[in-house]
C-alpha cells in the first residue's frame, strides 16, 4: 500500500467534525476543516493500527481489538 493512500474517507470525516461542532458547540461558527487537521487524524489512525498490530498476540488467524 502506498503511503499516500488514505485510510480516511475525508469527505465523511469533515462532515462528522462539522456536525459535532454544530451539536456540541452551537455558538462556534466553524464551517471548514483544514487539510492539516485531516492529515493529523490520518497519522493518528495509522500509528494506532501499527501499535495494535505490534500488541497482537502471535496466535490465531483473526485480528481482534480488546473491548473497551
Amino acid at each position: 500500500m502506498a503511503a499516500s493512500t488514505s485510510l480516511l474517507n475525508r469527505k465523511a470525516t469533515r462532515a462528522f467534525i462539522l456536525a459535532k461542532f454544530q451539536s456540541m458547540r452551537p455558538g462556534m461558527p466553524i464551517t471548514r476543516v483544514s487539510q492539516l487537521a485531516l492529515d493529523i487524524l490520518e497519522t493518528e489512525i495509522r500509528n494506532r493500527i501499527v501499535l495494535e498490530v505490534r500488541r497482537h498476540p502471535s496466535r490465531g488467524k483473526t485480528f481482534e481489538m480488546p473491548r473497551i
